[in-house]
């Protein structure tokens, strides 16, 4: 099996730790390398300042500090890679790249993309996903980072083994309890679906840790934000860049990460070959 690399891209102090504690976790489980990666981002109309400019590449490096501290506690070998002055995005299809990662992973923003108006991305989040070499996995973060149940809404089984890989992590190494769930638009839809996602639990060697639930319920977003009170966690898969319309993540995936009171995660797959 190839190793299970990772890259971190880290831009807020908050969100090291829960960032690369996931990281960690999947690298524990599959075997790999967590790289972080700090883009220390300069003033692209006017000539920085020297203060300012060494105030940046000090946080990058704290940043880095960081990081490297919390693999060192989970016994995860660590690379850290800082760049100046260049995309955030450019930098981490790069780092992807060079180290044949199969993740990059970052935290959810709303920040508009710095190109300004006539770019086509409205947010940074965009352009990454759009560039990544590999799977990505956006991290939506709410209340205390811990994931003793998870909810795992699925459509179809398009996403479904980039999220087994993330599940199963976090099953193995911290006992989290996962639930799949399908709401059907009518009966027969919902017999037809929980057949099909038994055969797929059986056939990918989680069904005995995993629960399944089919519901009949119209409107998926406004289900899944409902259901998500009851757990820690929601891993929603979305769909590859030529399947999305006007959104990179897909309209329910969004509406989902606005809306539901705990975290999420947006797990996006590069291709469709599974992990054995």
């Amino acid at each position: 099996m190839d190793e299970y690399n990772v890259v971190v891209g880290l831009a807020n102090p908050g969100n090291v730790r829960p960032l690369m504690r996931l990281a960690c976790i999947l690298c524990r489980e599959h075997g790999g390398t967590v790289t972080a990666v700090s883009v220390v981002e300069t003033n692209r109309a006017e000539a920085e300042v020297a203060a300012e400019s060494h105030d940046r590449m000090s946080r990058g490096y704290e940043l880095l500090d960081a990081a490297e501290a919390l693999t060192a506690e989970c016994e995860v070998r660590y690379e850290g890679r800082i760049a100046v002055g260049r995309g955030v995005a450019e930098v981490l299809d790069e780092v992807a790249e060079a180290q044949q990662a199969r993740l990059i992973v970052v935290g959810f923003s709303e920040r508009a993309h710095p190109d300004g108006d006539g770019t086509r991305f409205d947010r940074l989040i965009d352009e990454i996903a759009e560039h990544a070499t590999c799977s990505l996995l956006v991290a939506r973060l709410r209340g205390p980072a811990r994931f003793d149940h998870v909810l795992v809404p699925v459509r179809e089984r398009l996403n479904l083994d980039i999220r087994r890989e993330f599940v199963t992590a976090l099953h193995n190494q911290l006992g989290a309890q996962v639930h799949v769930v399908h709401f059907a638009c009518s009966e027969d839809e919902a017999a037809a679906k929980r057949d099909e996602l038994l055969a797929w639990l059986e056939e990918r060697e989680v069904a005995e840790w995993v629960t399944l639930r089919v519901e009949v319920r119209p409107d998926p977003g406004e289900a899944i934000v409902a259901c998500a009170g009851e757990y820690d966690a929601v891993v929603l898969g979305t769909a590859p860049l030529h399947e999305v319309r006007r959104k990179y993540f897909g309209a329910v995936p969004e509406y989902v990460a606005d809306h539901a009171r705990c975290s999420t995660f947006l797990l996006r797959t590069h291709d469709v070959v599974p992990l054995h």
